[in-house]
């Protein structure tokens, strides 16, 4: 019996918990995934290659998982976008905040 309306389909939980909603298609999914300030991690689970596909490209998240449990690799980067985190650690990312790109020629 989870909703758009439960506390927990509101606020970014830090714990072991999997609110599960159903919904009537993709655009409605979406729709209310993307609706809340967070966009820490995204799991989907599908047999549909064009699903997934769309789902990776338009969750607004910093992580998105298909079919996979969320494992992260130390080289992977690892961050959230919007008010769930304020870039990436992990992988050259983390390094990405500290340099400065320069472009140098001579002739």
């Amino acid at each position: 019996n989870i909703n758009s309306d439960c506390k927990i389909m509101n606020e970014e939980p830090f714990g072991p918990l999997a609110p599960i909603m159903p919904f009537n298609d993709l655009d409605e999914a979406i729709a209310e995934a993307n609706r809340l300030p967070y966009g820490l991690t995204s799991y989907v689970f599908t047999n549909n290659l064009q699903a997934s596909v769309r789902l990776s490209n338009e969750l607004e998240a910093g992580m998105v998982h298909i079919n996979n449990p969320g494992s992260v690799l130390p080289e992977a980067p690892f961050g959230g976008i919007k008010d769930s985190g304020m870039g990436s650690e992990g992988g050259q990312e983390t390094f990405d905040g500290y340099l400065v790109t320069k472009l140098i020629t001579q002739s």
